[in-house]
C-alpha cells in the first residue's frame, strides 16, 4: 500500500512571511569605572603618582570602601579587569555601584593620593571607546 502526500498551493500569505525577533535587556548584572589614581601634589608641583600595580589598586580601593562602609564595604566583589599606569578600571556588582562609586569620589589616602572617576556605565564597550560621539565630528 503506497500513500502520496500532494503539497498544499502556496499562497501569497505562506510566501511573504518572516520570523522576527526582539530581545529586550533589562537588567544588567555589572558596572563598569574607569578610575584614575591622582595625587593632591599634582596640582602644586610637578610630582606625580608613579604607576600602579594591581596590588596597590586593591589596597587603596579597599581602603577607601573600608573607611566609608566598614566591613560591609569590603565585602563588595571588585574585579579588576586592567591596570595601566595610573588607570584603572574594575567591574562591580550593578546593586553596588552607588556604594563604589561614594566612597571612591570621598575618598582621600596618605598624601594626599585619591580616586578620579572618569567613567561609569553599564556596557563596558562604551566606557572603553567612547560614546561614540567622535564619529560624527567634522
Amino acid at each position: 500500500m503506497t500513500t502520496s502526500k500532494s503539497n498544499p498551493p502556496a499562497t501569497d500569505q505562506h510566501l511573504e512571511s518572516t520570523t522576527s525577533q526582539t530581545t529586550t535587556i533589562r537588567r544588567l548584572p555589572w558596572t563598569y569605572f574607569h578610575l584614575l589614581l591622582t595625587s593632591s601634589s599634582e596640582i602644586t608641583s610637578t610630582s606625580t603618582v608613579a604607576e600602579i600595580d594591581i596590588l596597590t589598586a586593591r589596597t587603596y580601593l579597599t581602603s577607601a570602601l573600608q573607611q566609608f562602609f566598614g566591613i560591609t564595604g569590603t565585602a563588595i566583589p571588585v574585579d579588576f579587569l586592567k591596570v595601566e599606569g595610573r588607570d584603572v578600571w574594575i567591574r562591580v556588582p550593578r546593586d553596588d555601584s552607588t556604594i563604589v562609586m561614594s566612597a571612591l569620589s570621598g575618598w582621600i589616602g596618605r598624601e594626599g593620593v585619591t580616586w578620579r572617576i572618569k567613567g561609569k556605565s553599564e556596557w563596558l564597550g562604551s566606557l572603553v571607546s567612547g560614546d561614540g560621539s567622535h564619529l560624527f565630528e567634522a
